[in-house]
């Protein structure tokens, strides 16, 4: 009986050893051969994240743009000093968002979330 059971254990094994390294070279083809063509033609949307967005200004990433980082964003935040607004025009100049994007009420609201949690 036991020696009946290991060797049917080792059979499922082996066998779904075969199937997972099938399907993971089937996998590696699908990834290599793109679908679609993208044109060269067409500018990347640029987007950050709201979350990243505030990661960023709290590292100092917007300081050429009058958004001071670390404790003095806290400050600014927790004070009202510092907008979402501010934050999304800083992102705009540098290059990281679309300048549609000061016009988006759900982006700001979200920018204003993050801000208010990292200003306690």
């Amino acid at each position: 009986m036991k020696r009946l059971f290991i060797t049917g254990l080792s059979i499922v094994a082996i066998s779904l050893a075969v199937s997972t390294s099938a399907q993971a070279r089937s996998h590696k083809a699908a990834i290599a051969q793109p679908m679609t063509k993208i044109s060269n033609n067409i500018p990347a949307r640029k987007y950050i994240t709201p979350f990243n967005l505030v990661g960023n200004a709290y590292q100092g990433a917007y300081r050429d743009h009058s958004i001071p980082g670390f404790a003095s964003l806290l400050d600014g935040a927790r004070t009202g000093r510092i907008a979402a607004k501010d934050l999304v025009k800083a992102a705009i100049e540098s290059g990281n968002l679309l300048p549609e994007t000061i016009d988006d009420l759900d982006y700001l609201r979200s920018v204003e979330v993050q801000l208010r949690s990292i200003g306690r």
